[in-house]
């Protein structure tokens, strides 16, 4: 790692987000709306003392993924997040725990983006509650609720719905233990040892807009023709999530290049995608999703 990254971690977030060279990288994506953007990162950086520890590379990484899909953070809003985990790695013959920050996507940013395609005519997402549960055709793909409308109470689960402008309908359901085996397996905010989700990260502090999240993503990556937009989120969303607590040794081969600017990445901010099938634009779920 050259000097000039080493710096840029060792900058309190003030120092690092504010720097020219990251609101230029910002400012490429978001075109006159980088100084509220960061400005809203160091807000939620400041109220989370886990994202605080977290690394300033990891960060701005995060960060410009939501950047790129001009998704705001403001995790009141249910867009798009950018939250702290844990991940393992060894140095030498002892593994030390490295704080980190990963993006990923709100129930509410998916629906956004899906309406940006102009593909869908309808998307819907919802809890489903005991009292008003009757029952669930997976066959057929319906579900039966009682007449009288229920707004609160215990939690039956949730489901996703959507309509395309060709008429396609379809519908999803999944009760709540299936949501919470789910998040438990593949979110990297799942502590094992003391049993539940990290403190300050969506999943502990807005389950029901994560179960919601999990559905819509389901169901768009299934059935919903994916723009270039909703394929970066998805992939975004899905990127390095395949266990609770990543645990690698560190790489002490030197780089052939590396600089501040291969830190903060490319303007495009995402990868190329690769997983689309040309005849649909649907696109297989991948493993490991931190949903």
């Amino acid at each position: 790692m050259t000097n000039e990254i080493a710096k840029f971690d060792t900058l309190t977030p003030q120092q690092a987000f504010k720097s020219p060279a990251a609101l230029e990288k910002f400012k490429s994506v978001l075109d006159g709306s980088e100084t509220q953007f960061v400005a809203s990162l160091l807000s939620i950086i400041n109220n989370n003392s886990y994202l605080a520890r977290a690394t300033n590379t990891s960060i701005m990484n995060a960060a410009m993924k939501a950047a790129t899909l001009k998704l705001p953070i403001e995790p009141s809003l249910g867009m798009a997040y950018v939250v702290p985990y844990n991940r393992s790695e060894k140095q030498g013959n002892t593994w030390v725990k490295i704080n980190e920050s990963q993006f990923q996507m709100g129930y509410k940013g998916f629906i956004q983006l899906a309406q940006r395609s102009g593909q869908i005519r309808n998307i819907n997402c919802d809890i489903v509650y005991k009292e008003e549960f009757l029952r669930y055709d997976k066959v057929y793909g319906t579900l039966h609720l009682r007449e009288e409308q229920v707004d609160s109470g215990e939690v039956e689960g949730y489901f996703a719905s959507l309509e395309l402008i060709n008429g396609f309908r379809k519908m999803i359901f999944w009760k709540k233990e299936k949501v919470i085996a789910h998040a438990q397996k593949y979110s990297k905010t799942y502590d094992k040892q003391i049993g539940d989700f990290k403190p300050g990260t969506p999943w502990k502090t807005e389950f029901d807009a994560m179960a919601q999240k999990t559905l819509i993503k389901e169901l768009l990556s299934k059935y919903a023709p994916l723009s270039v937009e909703l394929q970066q989120a998805i992939l975004a969303d899905n990127e390095d999530s395949n266990v609770n607590e990543v645990k690698r040794a560190k790489d002490v081969t030197p780089p052939e290049s590396e600089n501040l600017s291969d830190l903060l990445g490319s303007p495009d901010g995402i990868n190329e995608v690769n997983g689309k099938e040309p005849e649909t634009g649907q696109m297989d779920m991948l493993e490991g999703e931190d949903f």
